[in-house]
């Protein structure tokens, strides 16, 4: 994949090859987010390539500053999904004052002399440009004055629900791991740096890694999940973790720790990815080392117990 940032207006064009862009935030490249680039990739067709214009940081920073959402898939986690569902460039747009001031003609005329642009693809709520001028019947109008294809890809739909970054988010919040898998067509993950702990768990027999998960991530509740853990390119393992305070050690900061249920390397500095898969439990405070102990062995059985039935 190749990833550019910026708005040039000079220099050359990204690519010879036409171009169909889809524009989005894309947070969480949710089942909405893959049919509309479904709907890219088969406009483009095999000569073609697909570029994701996504934005960074997320407009709400500069919108609704004061309700700022954590995000299911920070930049570097939303590029690697990209990738994986078949896009074949990111074009990430810095969202600051100019580009809220710009209007939405000059936005797409921008990306035109980036991309040799042959089409769009936007969903029914698109928004672009100064204070949200932009809107699909404005970029109707574009693509018919410029001669560009169009195609307006409807949401999708999980049984009564709409699949959206905020309800996948709230889904998250509300800590039901297990559901989110059927609206992206994956567990919910995290990538981080191992770094160094202090060692408590060790101590008493469960070794953790300690996970320095990306900036403006979004976790679950503070609680203990059955979870499976990768390096870069290989397979996943499986793990049963803990995110929060640890209330038992007086915890001042929150963490995500993990704790594999095999043979585990030295992690210390490797970038991980984990996976979220059930919630088992919240924190807790414990009368004993030896009480906490005691449940982390149930804990650890129960996670055995998901994989060894086919969880994944």
């Amino acid at each position: 994949m190749v990833a550019a940032f910026g708005m040039p207006l000079t220099g050359p064009p990204a690519t010879d090859s036409p171009a169909v862009l889809a524009v989005g935030n894309f947070d969480g490249v949710h089942l909405g987010h893959q049919r509309l680039l479904a709907a890219a990739r088969r406009m483009a067709g095999e000569q073609g390539v697909v570029v994701a214009v996504t934005f960074e940081p997320h407009p709400s920073h500069l919108l609704r500053p004061a309700t700022v959402p954590g995000l299911l898939t920070p930049l570097q986690m939303r590029r690697r999904l990209l990738s994986r569902v078949g896009v074949d460039a990111i074009q990430v747009v810095p969202f600051n004052d100019r580009l809220r001031a710009m209007e939405p003609e000059e936005f797409l005329d921008r990306l035109r002399h980036r991309y040799p642009v042959i089409g769009l693809v936007g969903g029914p709520r698109l928004s672009l440009g100064r204070a949200g001028t932009g809107g699909i019947d404005f970029v109707r109008r574009y693509a018919r004055d410029q001669r560009l294809r169009l195609e307006v890809v409807d949401p999708v739909r999980v049984g009564d629900t709409e699949v959206s970054s905020t309800q996948l988010r709230r889904l998250l919040q509300e800590g039901r791991v297990e559901e989110y898998p059927g609206f992206t067509g994956a567990p919910f993950e995290v990538m981080g740096e191992v770094v160094a702990g202090d060692g408590l768990g060790r101590g008493l027999g469960f070794p953790t890694a300690n996970i320095q998960t990306l900036p403006a991530q979004l976790l679950p509740p503070d609680g203990v999940y059955v979870m499976s853990w990768r390096r870069a390119g290989g397979q996943p393992r499986p793990a049963v973790g803990s995110i929060g305070l640890r209330p038992h050690f007086q915890g001042r900061d929150r963490r995500f720790e993990v704790h594999g249920l095999g043979p585990t390397p030295e992690l210390y500095g490797a970038d991980v990815t984990v996976a979220v898969l059930r919630r088992l439990r919240g924190q807790m405070a414990f009368g004993s080392d030896s009480d906490l102990v005691r449940q982390m062995e149930i804990d650890r059985r129960a996670a055995q117990d998901f994989f060894a039935s086919g969880g994944s």
